[in-house]
């Protein structure tokens, strides 16, 4: 659903509020893909230390799970992508070139950019909006963790014995690409709103390196010297 808007201003905290949630889920989801490839060469570490760490790869997915639910919330007054886009298909004014211009006026390469900006293409858009709602088999199953374990634990499912993460699997494949869908998403009408992109890489996104290399010589130090 649409949200009122009254300003480009107002459109661009709504984006960047999104981006906040889109961007998190991203780093969040990586470490906690990294700590899972990172298993095979740190067993020793893992085991070592194994109840923190299953929480923490527990923690990092359930936090990109509860991003996730919100990006693709179906709530008509909450900000998420699909009401996103419904806002930018009642405001594609805002996506003017005059109106770009306005924008960047203090940037010195807003007549090169200028030349590049557009209006959003109307059959990508609708392809976009096709893909976040639960048409989509994957946001379709996303809606339904989120209604029946990650936001609320539906009790008659509890009472039956009924396992919805059976019965509507989700992957990690599943989101990775519901992650892309967003991200993708999201950058393509912040290039179009004002020619830049965010980024997914955190800094320090290899930190967790040094803390399995540290412990992994720790370990092997004090095995050596308890010989």
């Amino acid at each position: 659903m649409m949200i009122q808007i009254k300003s480009a201003e107002q459109f661009e905290s709504l984006l960047n509020a999104l981006s906040g949630d889109i961007v998190d889920a991203e780093i969040f989801f990586k470490l906690h893909s990294d700590l899972l490839n990172s298993i095979p060469d740190y067993k020793k570490v893992f085991n070592e230390a194994n109840t923190f760490w299953s929480l923490t790869v527990r923690a990092l997915l359930d936090a990109t799970l509860l991003r996730l639910c919100r990006i693709y919330d179906k709530h008509p007054k909450s900000l998420n992508v699909r009401n996103l886009l419904d806002t930018i298909n009642s405001h594609l004014d805002i996506f003017d070139v005059e109106n770009f211009k306005v924008r960047l006026q203090d940037n010195p390469f807003v007549e090169s950019l200028a030349q590049t900006a557009s209006k959003p293409d109307e059959y990508t858009l609708n392809q976009d909006i096709t893909s976040v709602t639960e048409s989509d088999t994957l946001v379709n199953k996303l809606i339904i963790w989120r209604n029946n374990i990650i936001v609320h634990k539906y009790a008659l499912n509890i009472l039956k014995k009924k396992d919805i993460t059976k019965d509507y699997p989700i992957t990690r494949d599943d989101i990775s690409k519901l992650l892309n869908i967003a991200t993708s998403i999201l950058n393509r009408y912040s290039d179009l709103f004002r020619a830049s992109t965010y980024s997914t890489q955190i800094v320090g996104h290899d930190d967790y390196l040094y803390v399995l290399k540290t412990m992994k010589e720790k370990i092997a130090k004090y095995r050596l010297n308890n010989r």
